[in-house]
């Protein structure tokens, strides 16, 4: 979660320069990409803010704890992006196209943007890397959408600034537009998802498929339900053929040596539930569920 912290960061600081661009100049395009950068402080914000709450201890109101605290703000983030700032940067393009007018900035204007395509740039490859190490967690993919769109609407406002063409100024303004409502509808889908109760990465699944089959005692393997908690979190409820005569002694045995190998082969997993159930026709089901885990999309 360092990168959030980060993007919140330099996102502040990016702010700060537009800020100064805005009062400096008369583009249309320059005010949306202040509208965006405004947008994505308040989303950073709003993702630090969950990525705080989701280390508090788990209680018998919130057994699961906060895990999911970042992707609800989140969620909330791309709704104010998608909405408000979309609609105003929007208008700011169209009353361009209408009005026409002269299209001014001074130096200082222009040097902060590149500033803050600089800024974009480097928060942008960071997130890259953290990605390629979490490629799961919809935070880091959405901080990689967010700050992918800023380069593009960085290079949209410069480039309305250096032709002083009111004609291009509101197209810039219009790609900005649709840069906030991309990124919205985008990052909002993938909250969604994981607020409606998607399930683990298929690797993790079928690695815990793999794990059960493997100790002794263990029959087949029926069924897997998974649910994601939280950036790197995930539970697990496994539906376990062990014999029919097997004590509860062993079948303790067998959950704990399950929890134990699991443990080691995939620390992600942090809540494991465990049914059994006695064998059942045909065997080796496992063998189908592994098919269809891999079948499933991410």
């Amino acid at each position: 979660m360092r990168v959030i912290y980060a993007s919140l960061m330099l996102n502040a600081l990016a702010l700060i320069l537009k800020t100064y661009a805005v009062l400096h100049s008369t583009s249309s395009a320059v005010d949306a990409e202040f509208l965006h950068t405004l947008g994505d402080f308040i989303g950073s914000a709003l993702l630090a803010t969950g990525a705080t709450l989701m280390f508090r201890k788990p209680s018998l109101k919130y057994p699961f704890g906060f895990g999911r605290t970042p992707y609800v703000l989140g969620l909330i983030s791309t709704s104010i992006i998608g909405g408000f700032l979309f609609t105003i940067s929007l208008s700011a393009g169209i009353n361009r196209l209408v009005s026409g007018g002269a299209v001014t900035a001074t130096q200082g204007a222009l040097v902060t943007l590149l500033t803050a395509l600089v800024a974009d740039g480097i928060i942008l490859i960071w997130a890259v890397r953290e990605h390629r190490s979490n490629s799961e967690d919809p935070a880091v993919k959405g901080t990689i959408v967010e700050n992918l769109s800023d380069l593009v609407g960085d290079v949209a406002a410069i480039s309305s600034v250096l032709t002083a063409n009111p004609l291009m100024d509101a197209y810039g303004a219009f790609i900005i537009s649709g840069i906030l409502l991309f990124s919205a509808i985008s990052l909002g889908y993938r909250y969604f998802n994981v607020l409606i109760g998607r399930a683990a990465p298929k690797n993790v699944v079928g690695r815990a498929v793999k794990v059960a089959v493997a100790i002794p005692g263990v029959i087949d393997v029926n069924d897997v339900k998974s649910l994601v908690i939280g950036p790197d979190q995930y539970l697990l409820i496994m539906e376990v053929e062990a014999r029919e005569d097997a004590s509860v002694e062993e079948l303790e045995r067998i959950r704990e040596e399950l929890r134990e190998r699991l443990q080691e082969a995939e620390p992600r997993v942090k809540y494991l539930i465990v049914e059994f159930v006695p064998p059942r026709a045909p065997p080796a089901t496992f063998r189908d569920l592994l098919k269809r885990i891999v079948r499933m999309s991410e």
